[in-house]
C-alpha cells in the first residue's frame, strides 16, 4: 500500500487535530453542566491575577476640609504551568489487510474509516483524564492517573480555604440539614465578591444522596417533585430534586487506571463517599479550563486547544503512528464558593 496520499493537507497536524476534537462527545456531567468553560491560550503558563475590590462607607466630612482618598486593593498576580500529557498509538497493515470501506473497494477510504475509530477511542480517553481532572479540582487536589501524585492544589494556589458543611442527618428535625442548607446558600451569596450566582448545585455521592432523600426533611421535597423535574435536570439527564432553592444531583462517576509496571488497577471515585459537592451556577470567573499550544512545531504561539494529533509513516512501510498530546490546566479560580457538604451522624 503506497503512503504518499499521507501527504494530503488533510492530514496535517491541524486538520487531524480539528478532526480529533469535532467528533461528537459523549460529554460527562461537569461538561454538560458546562462548568468548566474552555479557553485557548498562546503560552505554557496561566497568569491569574487576584484583586479583591471592597466598597466602604464614606464618612462624613466638615465643609473645605480634605477629601479622604479612595483605598485601591493590592493586586497579587499567580502563575501556573499547564500540565502535558500524551498518548501514541498505530495502524499496522494487518489493521487494513482485506479491508474495504463499507460499501466500497476503496482503501484509502477504509484507512480513514478506522483512523476515525481510534481517534475516538483516544479521545474519550482525554475526555475522561479531562473530566477527572476537573473533579480533582473541585475538590481541591488535581492528581495524576496513580491517585497520589498531587500536581497541584487549587486552594493552596489560590490563597483560599474549603469551607464545609455538617448536614447531621441523624437528626430527624429539620434543624440538621435545613441549618447546612441555608447557611451554604448565604455563605456563598456573601463571598461571591461581585460573582453572580445564579443557584447552588449538590454534586453527591450515593451514601450522601441516599441519606438526603430519607432524612425527613428533605423526603417531603423528594416526593412532591417526582415527575415534575427541574428544567436543569432535561439539560444535563441528571436525576435529582429541588430544595430550599438549592439542587442535589447524585453521581457516582469514576475513572480507572492500569499501572504499566504490574497490570494493578485503581479506582478513583470523582466525589469522596458519604460526602457532596457544592458548586455556584452563573459565575463568570470561577472555573476555568485552559489549554496550551502542543509541542509541535505547527502549534507554536497559537491558540491551545484541548487535543491535538499527528500521524507519520513508520520505518519500511510497516504502518501509522498517531501521536496524540495535550497540555490542559483545570482551575477552579475562586475555589471558596465550591463547598464540601457531609454528615457527622
Amino acid at each position: 500500500m503506497n503512503l504518499d496520499f499521507m501527504r494530503d493537507p488533510r492530514y496535517s497536524v491541524r486538520s487531524l487535530s480539528d478532526a480529533i476534537v469535532n467528533i461528537p462527545n459523549e460529554y460527562s456531567l461537569l461538561a454538560s453542566m458546562g462548568l468548566f468553560p474552555e479557553v485557548g491560550i498562546r503560552t505554557t503558563y496561566v497568569e491569574v491575577e487576584i484583586k479583591n475590590h471592597s466598597l466602604n462607607i464614606i464618612p462624613t466630612s466638615t465643609r473645605s476640609s480634605p477629601a479622604p482618598h479612595l483605598g485601591h486593593s493590592k493586586r497579587e498576580l499567580r502563575m501556573l504551568k499547564t500540565i502535558f500529557m500524551q498518548l501514541d498509538d498505530s495502524l499496522r497493515p494487518s489493521d487494513l489487510q482485506n479491508v474495504r470501506a463499507f460499501g466500497t473497494d476503496d482503501v484509502f477510504a477504509a484507512f480513514d474509516e478506522l483512523l476515525a475509530e481510534r481517534f475516538e477511542l483516544i479521545q474519550a480517553t482525554y475526555r475522561q483524564t479531562h473530566e477527572y481532572m476537573r473533579w480533582g479540582a473541585l475538590k481541591g487536589n488535581v492528581y495524576d492517573a496513580d491517585g497520589t501524585t498531587v500536581l497541584y492544589n487549587c486552594y493552596t494556589e489560590m490563597g483560599e480555604e474549603k469551607s464545609s458543611y455538617d448536614f447531621k442527618f441523624a437528626t430527624t428535625t429539620l434543624n440538621g440539614p435545613l441549618d447546612a442548607t441555608v447557611k451554604a446558600r448565604r455563605d456563598m451569596q456573601k463571598s461571591g465578591m461581585g460573582e453572580p450566582i445564579n443557584q447552588i448545585v449538590w454534586l453527591c455521592s450515593p451514601a450522601f444522596m441516599d441519606k438526603t432523600i430519607n432524612h425527613p426533611y428533605y423526603k417531603t421535597f423528594y416526593d412532591n417533585q417526582q415527575g415534575r423535574p427541574h428544567p436543569f435536570f432535561e439539560d444535563t439527564a441528571a436525576n435529582g430534586f429541588v430544595v430550599a432553592g438549592q439542587i442535589f444531583i447524585e453521581h457516582s462517576g469514576e475513572a480507572s487506571y492500569v499501572d504499566p509496571a504490574d497490570g494493578a488497577v485503581s479506582t478513583h471515585s470523582f466525589i469522596s463517599s458519604g460526602e457532596a459537592i457544592g458548586v455556584p451556577l452563573g459565575t463568570r470567573q470561577t472555573f476555568r479550563s485552559y489549554f496550551s499550544p502542543g509541542e509541535m512545531m505547527d502549534t507554536v504561539n497559537m491558540p491551545g486547544q484541548s487535543m491535538y494529533a499527528s500521524v507519520k509513516e513508520l520505518d519500511h512501510g510497516r504502518g501509522i503512528e498517531i501521536h496524540t498530546e495535550s497540555a490542559p490546566l483545570f482551575l477552579v479560580q475562586k475555589p471558596r464558593l465550591v463547598l464540601r457538604g457531609y454528615s457527622s451522624n
